[in-house]
Formats: C-alpha cells, structure tokens, sequence
C-alpha cells in the first residue's frame, strides 16, 4: 500500500479522484447533449477517462495486491477503447462521414479487443503484460506488469492513432482556414496532454518510474475536446456539411482571409480560376470580384452574381470574406432577350404609327395630285401632256413611298443571325448596283470582317449612298472608311456636299424627315437597322465640308 501520510501520494491520489468525478459527470453531461456532431464520442471519451482516473486512485490507496491487479484489468478495456474514440471524434468534428463508417469503427477497434483479451489472459502467457509485481518507490506501492510484445505493438498502434486523428484535425484547418484557427488549436492542444504524460510514464525522467501519469491527462485532454464542441460551439452545419455542400456546389465559393489573398476554392470556383489562385491577392487572381464595380461580372463568357458575406471569428474579430458567385448566364440571356423583344415591340409599334401617317398623309397628297392631273387631262380641251406628266410624277412618288415602307418593314426587325462580313466587299457590292452617275467612291481602310446580317448591312450603306447622291449632286464624292475602337469598328461614310445643319442632326433619322424633296424614310431605315444589330448611329463632322455618318459599335470578326 502507498504511503498515505506522504504529500506526493495524496496529490496524486486528490488529482485522480477529482479527474475521475469531472470526467464521469462532464461525460454525463455531454451524453444529453450527444445530437452535436462529435457530442457522443466525446461523451464517451470522457466516461472513459474518468473511470479509468479512479480506478487507478484504487490502485493507488489499496492495501491489497489483488485489489490493484482487479483494478488493472478492469481499467484495461476503457483504455483500449479511448483512442479509437479519439480518432471517431476527429471524424465527426471534420465532417468526414465517409470515413466514420460502422465497418471502419469495427476495424479500428479490433486491435485495441484483442489487446484487452491478451492483457485479461496475460498471467499465462505474457505477450500483453510480463508480471504482476508490486513494486516499492519512494511512497508508492504500485503493480508493475512491464510491457510484452503485443503491448509494445498497442501501444505504437495507440500513437498512431492519436497521430491519424490530428492529421484530420490538421486537414480540417486547411480545408476551413483562419475562422476555425481557434477551435482546431484548442483540439490539438489538449491532444498533447496524453500523448506527453505516455511519454512521462514510459521514459524514466527521474521521479516515480511506476507512476502512470496519463489517466489524469485523458481527462484534461477530454474537457478540451468538450470545450472544443459544446462551448465554442464548431460543430455546426457550416463545418460538418463543408464537404458535402460546398464541396458539390455548382456556384463557386471563393474564402480570403483578412489579408486579401485566396485562402480556399471549392472545384467549382477553381474550374473558373487559375491553378495557382490559392494563395493568391484576390485584388491579382480576380479583380473584378474585389472591386465590385461591375454587377453581374463576366468570366469566360459567363455571368455570375457576387454575395460577400464577412467572416468573424467568435470574437468578432474580422477574419476574411466569403464571396459566392451565383451563375445568372440564363438570367442574363432571358433578360437581354426579353429587352430585345420589348425594343422590336417598340419598333413595330412606331412602324405601325408610321404606315398610318404615310398611308394616311404620304400617299394621300400624291394621289390627289395624280387624280386631280387626270381630271385635268380628261377634261382638257387642248394639250394634255402636262397634266399626264403630273400624274405621272405622283405616281413615281407614291411607288418610292409604297418602296420605302416595304423596306421600313423590314429594317427594324431582330436579327436572329449574323455572318462574317467583308465591309469593303459590301460596300463595292452597293456602289456598282446603284446609278451614281458621275459621283466617285473612295476606300480608305475598310478591310475589316465584322459580324452582321449581310443583307441588312449592304441596305444601310445604300441608303447612305443614295442620300449622298440625291442631295449633294451627282458629282459628289463619296469617303468610306473606318476605324478600331473599345467596343469594335466604327464605319464612316462621308460625302462633300452641303452637308446638315447641328440643330437638324438629332432629327433626320426621325422617319418623315426630310430636308429635301425626300420620302424621309431613308434615313430612318438606316437608324432601324443599326438598332436591330445593337449598332449606334450619329451624324458627326468631318475635316471635308459635307454629311457623315459614323456607325459604331460593329463587331469584329476575331482574327
């Protein structure tokens, strides 16, 4: 029997019976509160400690050799049992289900039932334990049972998995960065407690080679653990779901820390960014997301929404950020087309006023006049010829206006598709179908391939050439041109006539603008048209006296 009287013998002895009796009622506790992810393990975790903490004090105070050995073996399975458990816990704190299986638990429980069998038995055989001396030292009286051939080998094997469980611990801190920096410290932290006093007991430092100083530290080690689950409350879902939410998230989730660089990505967000992105300034790898300026931003032709959500640790010190891109391609597509249908609505519409107004005025002047010059000629007594070419000219204007509508009809209409189109080509095509009389073309640099519906483009500029000829002579001369800009190509063509007046420039696509004896509608075809492609189009002054006008906003073809 231990010396009770001795100072050391009755610390330890108080240190054992207060760590047994917090490590039995703490695990009492733990056990209502079990539902938390890890709750169970380390409920038993401490049980286990606890009890093993007192029946080492009856080893301890017993007068009795076979009251200790009684005590030995009866410690021996709640030992064998807690690293397993530790390992258990670790699985359950990183979310790791995958791996906390019931055929893996059994596994990993196998070697420490076998040990405990070997150790139950060992008085025949000695594989687990040597001998059951008692052994004298200082005022301690304890039974010494040295260690055998499969009690070295558990006792590697309970290293090792103690050593497994904080690499989980660790992979848990890498995959969740600076918000769980604490929480996963103070797990580890207290793993040290048994791992060192096994160490303290089986290395001699000096003191009291038979006195085993883990059973107090599995205890310490458990109260870490509990602090770790129930009072820093990390177990919630953010952690145990992060594998099997985040991870399979199809939106990309992007965490900085509070320094501005990339801490993690799940495989969604690095399909998006560069291999090398973690580790990364977030204002380098990905501007546009830090800066917020643009809203939805676009990455490889996809658009995505941010949501920047700050993370605190329990502090409320601020840790970082998290940025979730919402994908908003389909959105965006459904809107742009909604936008486009509303603007072609908004088109036939005028177009429809615009038939009115031209069926109803335009046409109706010169079909007067017409039967006004027939009336004329049928009731004429002498030369009718006059009046006939009267009614031939309303007719020549009625067939212009009855053109231009049907063109009017056309030109406003979406464009569905568009092809690779040679400017220079098209306007050359244009030139030598129209009558220009004396009038003289000039190219300057119009070798671009831009992106159009062939046709529409060809109408526009022949609209432009017509009103070039029509209102600055037939020996005008004509400059086509263009130039690279931000948003693509801008087509220029200019003439040398008289050229329109600042306060008219905003009017004459307006349709029935005319500032000459025109059907104002050849303009106007050319503003529907640069707005079907999403074109602009604008008169602009040139270095020559005359008209020009610039249309900006064409898409190159990428070489």
């Amino acid at each position: 029997m231990s010396d009770p009287s001795a100072l050391p013998v009755q610390a330890y002895l108080l240190a054992c019976l207060l760590a047994g009796a917090v490590g039995i009622l703490l695990g009492r506790v733990a056990w209502t509160e079990r539902e938390e992810a890890g709750g169970l393990e380390v409920s038993l975790y401490l049980g286990c400690a606890g009890v093993v903490a007192v029946l080492y004090a009856v080893r301890i105070a017993s007068p009795n050799p076979l009251v200790m050995i009684g005590a030995l073996q009866a410690a021996t399975p709640f030992l064998a049992a807690m690293p397993v458990l530790w390992v258990a816990f670790a699985f359950a704190y990183a979310g790791r289900d995958e791996w906390r299986t019931e055929r893996r638990l059994v596994a990993l429980s196998t070697p420490s039932f076998l040990w405990v069998l070997l150790a139950w038995s060992s008085g025949t055989h000695g594989l687990a334990r040597r001998a059951f001396e008692p052994v004298v030292e200082g005022p301690f009286t304890l039974v010494e049972t040295g260690l055998g051939p499969a009690g070295i080998a558990f006792l590697l094997y309970a290293y090792g998995l103690y050593v497994a469980g904080i690499l989980v611990i660790v992979d848990l801190y890498r995959r969740t960065g600076n918000r769980y920096r604490l929480q996963t410290f103070v797990a580890l932290l207290g793993t040290l407690f048994p791992l060192l006093a096994g160490v303290a007991t089986v290395v001699d430092f000096g003191s009291y080679p038979t006195v085993d100083w883990t059973p107090a530290a599995f205890v310490v080690h458990g109260v870490f653990l509990y602090g770790v689950v129930f009072w820093l409350g990390t177990l919630d879902a953010a952690v145990v779901a992060r594998d099997t939410a985040v991870e399979v998230m199809q939106d990309p989730v992007i965490v900085a820390g509070s320094d501005g660089r990339i801490r993690d990505l799940n495989p969604a967000a690095e399909r998006i960014l560069p291999d090398d992105a973690v580790g990364e300034s977030l204002s380098t790898a990905f501007p546009g997301l830090e800066s917020g300026d643009e809203h939805p931003i676009t990455i490889d032709g996809r658009q995505f929404d941010i949501q920047e959500d700050p993370i605190t640790d329990p502090r409320g010190t601020d840790r970082g950020h998290v940025f979730l891109l919402r994908d908003v391609t389909a959105r965006e597509r459904r809107q742009s087309a909604l936008e486009r249908r509303e603007r072609q609505l908004e088109r036939q519409n005028e177009r429809l006023e615009d038939f009115a107004g031209v069926v109803s005025h335009d046409l109706r002047n010169p079909l007067a006049a017409a039967s006004a010059a027939v009336e004329l000629a049928r009731h004429a007594d002498g030369d009718r010829d006059d009046a006939l070419e009267r009614a031939a000219d309303a007719h020549e204007r009625m067939d212009d206006l009855i053109e231009g509508l049907l063109s009017l009809a056309t030109a406003g209409k979406a464009v569905d598709a568009v092809e690779p189109v040679s400017i220079e080509a098209a306007v050359r095509t244009v030139w030598s179908r129209l009558e220009t009389g004396s009038a003289t073309l000039v190219v300057e640099g119009a070798d671009e391939t831009v992106r159009a519906d062939g046709d529409r483009l060809r109408q526009l500029v022949g609209n432009l050439f017509r009103n070039a000829v029509e209102h600055a002579g037939e020996n005008v001369t004509v400059r086509v041109r263009t130039e690279r800009t931000d948003d693509g190509v801008a087509l220029r063509i200019a003439d040398d006539g008289p050229g329109i007046p600042p306060e008219e420039r905003d009017r004459v696509f307006e349709r029935g603008v005319s500032l000459a004896d025109g059907t104002g509608l050849g303009l106007a075809i050319v503003g529907d048209i640069a707005d079907a492609h999403g074109w602009s189009v604008r008169v602009v002054d040139e270095a020559a006296a005359g008209a020009c006008f610039e249309i900006s906003g064409i898409e190159v073809v990428s070489e």
